[in-house]
């Protein structure tokens, strides 16, 4: 899962878009003889933590995940609910993970640039041509050429899922956005490795102070709650 911007004056959207692990399909089989159904323990070692999952393939390796030989017994039905589970894993069980994860994401600020700028170039006719160029976007480099003032402050907020049966089949739902997991993680207990997105607010400064601003001036959003780093902690 990765994060998607939608930019807009103000405060701006919060959107996420999931992109799937890496295909695994030429990851070599298991040797494994189990015969009853049954969904193996797997692992991914991340700069997170470890995250652990129990996973509806016999592969050696499913994206960043690793087989293990640990495995537990499943139902006909549970196969069903393991294959709309995918790649999401129990956030409770991997709770180091998740409070790791929410503490390196911390605020930070982009910077819009916008300028023109004159190029040259000889056409196929050996003529010379020259051309003006618009460039425009954001950038962390608040000595970006064309800086215009107008800066984001870029927030992280949290999401996760619940598998629920609906019309005769699972389906996956989305809990709301929350500046910390645990405010969704009891009703929304499965989340993906990559599970937040940005919300951000636009402010217009000038482009000379711009250098010596940072995040943390900024106090209009809600972080985590990092003082208490149990699974229990304090709700809102």
């Amino acid at each position: 899962m990765r994060n998607i911007k939608v930019k807009s004056v103000g405060k701006k959207i919060l959107a996420l878009i999931v992109v799937p692990f890496m295909l695994s399909g030429c990851a070599p089989l298991s040797e494994c003889e189990v015969p009853t159904s049954h969904v193996h323990k797997f692992y991914a070692n991340t700069i997170y933590g470890t995250v652990y999952n129990y996973l509806d393939t016999e592969r050696m390796t499913h994206g960043n995940y690793n087989w293990t030989e640990d495995y537990i017994n499943i139902t006909k039905d549970d196969e069903a609910f393991f294959r709309t589970k995918g790649d999401l894993f129990d956030g409770a069980k991997n709770w180091n993970y998740l409070y790791n994860y929410m503490a390196c994401k911390n605020d930070y600020l982009e910077f819009w640039y916008s300028y023109d700028e004159e190029e040259t170039s000889t056409d196929e006719d050996g003529n010379t041509v020259t051309e003006t160029h618009h460039y425009s976007g954001w950038t962390d480099n608040p000595y970006h050429r064309g800086v215009t003032g107008e800066t984001s402050l870029c927030h992280h907020r949290f999401a996760s899922y619940r598998i629920v049966y609906k019309n005769g089949k699972y389906v996956k739902e989305q809990s709301p956005y929350v500046d910390d997991i645990r405010d969704v993680l009891t009703n929304y207990p499965y989340v993906d490795q990559r599970f937040d997105g940005i919300v951000s607010k636009t402010y217009y400064l000038n482009s000379w102070d711009l250098p010596r601003i940072k995040a943390s001036d900024f106090n209009y959003f809600k972080g985590p709650r990092l003082e208490d780093r149990t699974l229990n902690g304090t709700t809102k």
